[in-house]
């Protein structure tokens, strides 16, 4: 079973899009930075303090359009930084707002340049198509919490849907071309190595992390060899670690159906100056979402499948936190008939596998499989080859559903119900009896972006994946360590890449 190219853009919306914060309740004056294009005047926050909307690359309009990121503005005089920048997300009648190159800055309170404080720097989900820096998908992301405890958030905005993923034929004779989102994720990372010390953080010291796209941002950040060297550990949360790029010239195909529906044709310089200057909402996607962008096999940014490149041995030899949740397949949906297309022997296995007491519950099967098909196994998988490598590699499964989350999450913990928690912002509301387990999640994740390992975060004790196949999981009793972690479930959908199984989302449905 290969995860396709249609699984990279598999974080669909469970759930309203979280709004970022408009206003602030600042002090007087604010704190300021002086970073190399100029000064800043943020806001504080809860106690900490913020710097919002602040460009890491030129605006990519006009010329700029399907171009790899170009150097950022300057300004004189103090920019105001207390207000998010505009989102790269398309509205839903496919208009976009191109200029959306922002990252947002939470530090400690009285952060001083020369500190060296850890820096996180988040990327957010959204299946390459939607999704904000800031929050999305019931959780906020802008680190304040984290701030609280030491640590230095950048979240970072990046070309998303047909601004972001496209490919064809005139605009890659200009250059590189179709995975414009990694140039930003590049770029930005850049940003922070030159300028993540004049807010008190440490360049040497830099975590990447992300969730569903973002998660397979990590990873393939981590393979990318213009990412070398600008993070120094990677958290990949529900990373489809067997993500498959679309290849270039499928990509190219699919840009010349576009340019088409925009009245562009041909594949000279005129063809791209008509591309740029046509609206993107002129291109509109049609099939499913999972479907619409993604990455792209360019030979520079992507230059594999994930799996593949770790199995090589090409990754960043960086500290690896990675994991997911209990039923990912609720982005699926996944129905019984899935059962009755298995051949025989398939489906005498996975009965086995998943339904050892003969309980009969259908629904429950078949999300579980889907869910150790996509996310479990290969976290397996990337586990296994990362820590073949010498590196460290800390695996989770996180399975708690909180009691007014049952109705809704009757099959495991949803796709994205892991960030909150992660996060556990003073915006977030927990239950009385979810706090506890918040603060857990938060302080491994904390101390993992400290120092490279969870296990200082002073719970029980994380041990590292190998030797043992230890993953540990957060559920209703807390953080507990298990060893060869469901075993015969991941087995089973292993043997599913090696028959070449399909992995389409449309297969679960």
């Amino acid at each position: 079973m290969i995860v396709r190219r249609t699984l990279t853009a598999a974080c669909l919306v469970l759930g309203v899009l979280a709004t970022p914060t408009a206003g602030f309740a600042q002090t007087a004056a604010g704190p300021t930075a002086k970073i190399r294009q100029g000064a800043l005047q943020g806001a504080v926050v809860d106690g900490v303090e913020e710097f919002w909307g602040i460009p890491y690359a030129a605006a990519p309009v006009g010329d700029l359009r399907w171009k790899p990121p170009a150097a950022a503005p300057s300004w004189n005089g103090a920019r105001d930084a207390t207000k998010a920048g505009a989102s790269c997300q398309p509205t839903q009648k496919g208009v976009y707002t191109e200029d959306c190159l922002f990252a947002n800055v939470t530090r400690p309170p009285g952060a001083k340049p020369g500190e060296k404080l850890p820096v996180l720097v988040w990327i957010h989900g959204g299946g390459f198509t939607i999704g904000s820096a800031t929050g999305a998908f019931g959780a906020e992301t802008d680190g304040i919490q984290f701030a609280k405890e030491g640590v230095i958030t950048v979240s970072v905005s990046y070309r998303l849907g047909r601004a972001g993923w496209f490919a064809h034929p005139a605009l890659c004779k200009e250059g590189p071309c179709g995975n414009y989102g990694y140039m930003d994720q590049v770029a930005a990372l850049k940003w922070v190595r030159d300028n993540i010390a004049s807010f008190g953080g440490d360049p040497k010291n830099v975590t990447i992390a992300g969730e569903s796209a973002g998660g397979i941002s990590v990873l393939e950040l981590m393979l990318a060899p213009d990412a070398r060297g600008l993070f120094q550990k990677a958290i990949g949360e529900s990373s489809f670690g067997r993500v498959e790029p679309m290849s270039m010239t499928d990509a190219q195909a699919a840009g010349v159906k576009a340019a088409a529906l925009a009245g562009v044709t041909g594949e000279d310089a005129a063809a791209a100056a008509a591309l740029r200057k046509a609206p993107l909402s002129a291109m509109p996607y049609s099939g499913p979402f999972t479907s619409r962008a993604g990455p792209i096999l360019d030979g520079r940014y992507v230059q594999s499948g994930v799996a593949e490149g770790f199995a090589a041995g090409k990754q960043a030899k960086v500290p690896l936190m990675i994991g997911g949740n209990s039923n990912e397949a609720s982005l699926f949906r996944p129905q019984p008939a899935v059962l009755d297309a298995m051949p025989a022997d398939r489906k005498t296995a996975a009965m086995a596998a998943f339904d050892p007491k003969s309980e009969g519950n259908t629904l429950q099967i078949v999300n579980d499989m889907a869910t150790r098909r996509y996310i479990t196994e290969p976290d397996r998988a990337i586990s296994r080859a990362h820590a073949k490598a010498g590196q460290p590699v800390f695996t989770y499964y996180f399975s708690y559903v909180s009691a007014g989350q049952k109705a809704r999450s009757q099959y495991g913990a949803v796709h994205t119900a892991e960030i909150r928690y992660a996060f556990a912002g003073p915006k977030q509301t927990f239950a009385p009896e979810d706090m506890a387990l918040a603060k857990a999640v938060n302080a491994y994740w904390a101390a993992f972006i400290k120092t490279g390992n969870p296990d200082s975060a002073g719970g029980p004790t994380w041990p590292r994946f190998a030797p043992n196949e230890t993953f540990m999981e957060f559920g209703a009793d807390g953080p507990v360590p298990h060893e060869h972690f469901l075993k015969a479930q991941l087995d089973w959908a292993e043997q599913d890449v090696k028959a070449g199984a399909s992995a389409s989302p449309n297969s679960a449905k």
